[in-house]
């Protein structure tokens, strides 16, 4: 029996050629430095200057470590890594090749967000580039750091959350004994050194001009664009005035010398997010808070022009009475009856629902208009949906603003103000009634006398006022457009499938049209149109 002798294998390691010439050419690590502060106050800038000097002093002592610079970013939240410009500006360079190493103090230096600390450091680390927590002494590069770094980070996070809740809980506190100051005045006033709210006196006449121009007829779209034509200031440095920001001031009882707490409120988990109070938690209101800039009358009539607007053309609530989305709003283009909703094949598995013209279901004779399938319909929306939704702005921002220049003539506004002078002035004639019967100056017979004859003579000028706002052109259309635009803006994504919400917010009629065509006539009076073949809107 024979005995197979083993063959020895000869092993040569081959070295990299790019570490070798690397090394040839930069034999030191390239290594920089990031800090973070809180906050943009006096001591936390020397804070921030002393870190500084410390990294260039710590890293310049190593002969094999080579300083590239400092990445800082001052009065920054931790909680999101997309809010910090130098901590970008540092993972850019490391992607470039410029940086080996990075160091920081903490955990919580580097990011208090869990999925933001880890996904940046497993980047890095993808790149070869360590990233070294001195406090916590823990280099990203070795094997075990990354168990020790999600405990960590999620340390971090919960600890971030917990100071929030603290700082919450005692906002909440001084909004209840009224003790909480605010931090960015409303535009019209200013802090004193009590932090307590004064008029501003060079902002004040920019707040008196609004709502003048309002009470005077004009809408919100034409005073901001008459701001920005003045090229007056904007409000915290805005870009230009909108009509957003009008609303918001017209409708802000700051003005009137009251003021409301916990407008807005932040998310109780990160990425904490800022959200405008909508009911989800109580909110707190102080009377005579402050010196006021608008009369409680103007204020009032203010409110019932805007609510008589928003009453006459709104959308925000839309009320189907019908069991079906389509019901009633499907036009027959060749009779123009409507369509009644049908079913076919019913029970069998290609079961159908199809919307077909009354008068072609009554007479076939007096209408020749076919039938058409709910799907191709849905079908059609989604495809006039999108494409408006890549092009909305192009469209409908030109539009809207071609129909507000087209409003009330000055005639009209003149009428309109004066109707709201005489209801301010009435107002204020039942307000000084009413304290001279509560006084016991005059008899109730007399005063309730009195009192009906200012009624009737308001409810005639609230009538006449009416009348003209109805006349001033074009509100219904304005309002139907810049609810699009908000659809818009909140849906900004391609739709892949049929939404039964979007089409009864935007559409007002669908016309159907032999050959086939599928038209949809918006809110606001636009068209847009979908063509399909006969097979394929047919059965």
């Amino acid at each position: 029996m024979s005995i197979k002798q083993e063959k020895v294998k000869r092993i040569i390691k081959i070295n990299p050629v790019k570490s070798q010439v690397m090394m040839r050419l930069q034999p030191r690590m390239r290594v920089c430095a990031y800090c973070r502060i809180s906050t943009d106050s006096r001591e936390q800038h020397n804070s921030f200057i002393a870190q500084k000097t410390y990294y260039e002093e710590m890293i310049g002592q190593r002969e094999d470590w080579q300083y590239v610079g400092m990445y800082a970013d001052e009065a920054r939240s931790a909680t999101k890594i997309q809010s910090r410009d130098d901590f970008l500006r540092m993972m850019k360079d490391c992607e470039a090749g410029k940086i080996d190493m990075i160091i920081t103090k903490s955990v919580t230096r580097f990011a208090r967000n869990t999925v933001d600390s880890i996904e940046a450091i497993r980047k890095l680390k993808l790149l070869g580039i360590a990233v070294f927590f001195e406090q916590e002494n823990i280099n990203t590069l070795s094997e075990n750091s990354e168990v020790l770094l999600t405990i960590l980070s999620s340390l971090a996070q919960g600890e971030a959350e917990s100071t929030s809740t603290n700082n919450k809980w005692a906002a909440i506190k001084r909004f209840k004994d009224g003790t909480f100051k605010i931090s960015t005045p409303a535009l019209g006033y200013t802090k004193d050194i009590d932090g307590e709210l004064i008029i501003d006196e060079q902002e004040v006449e920019i707040i008196k001009y609004i709502f003048k121009q309002y009470l005077n007829g004009k809408g919100t779209y034409v005073i901001a664009k008459e701001l920005n034509d003045m090229e007056i200031p904007t409000i915290r440095g805005a870009e230009k005035w909108v009509d957003r920001a009008i609303k918001d001031i017209l409708l802000n009882p700051v003005y009137t010398g009251n003021l409301i707490l916990q407008k807005t409120y932040r998310t109780e988990v990160i990425p904490f997010k800022q959200k405008r109070n909508k009911g989800e938690l109580p909110q707190y209101f102080i009377y005579e808070n402050h010196e006021s800039i608008i009369r409680m009358e103007e204020a009032e009539a203010v409110k019932e022009i805007f609510e008589y607007r928003r009453k006459q053309m709104s959308v925000d609530v839309i009320k189907v009475q019908n069991r079906y989305a389509f019901t009633s709003k499907i036009i027959c283009g060749e009779c123009g009856k409507v369509f009644r909703r049908q079913k076919i094949y019913i029970g069998k598995p290609y079961e159908k629902v199809q919307w077909c013209c009354i008068q072609h279901i009554q007479d076939k004779e007096k209408c020749k208009m076919t039938s058409i399938r709910e799907d191709i319909i849905q079908q059609a929306f989604t495809l006039m949906w999108n494409k408006l939704s890549s092009n909305y702005k192009e469209i409908l921002y030109p539009l809207l603003e071609s129909l507000k220049n087209l409003r009330a003539d000055e005639q009209q506004e003149r009428e309109i103000r004066e109707c709201n002078e005489k209801i301010i002035e009435l107002s204020k004639q039942s307000h000084i009634l009413s304290g001279v019967v509560a006084k016991g100056y005059i008899d109730s017979a007399i005063f309730i006398e009195k009192q009906t004859a200012l009624q009737v003579e308001t409810d005639a000028i609230r009538k006449r006022r009416k009348v003209l706002l109805d006349e001033s052109g074009f509100e219904a259309e304005i309002f139907n457009t810049e609810h699009l635009i908000g659809l818009f803006e909140r849906y900004p994504e391609l739709q892949d499938n049929y939404s039964e919400e979007l089409f009864l917010q935007s559409v007002d009629q669908i016309i159907i049209i032999e050959g086939m065509t599928i038209t949809f006539r918006l809110i606001n009076k636009l068209e847009f149109s979908e063509c399909f073949s006969k097979e394929e809107i047919q059965q």
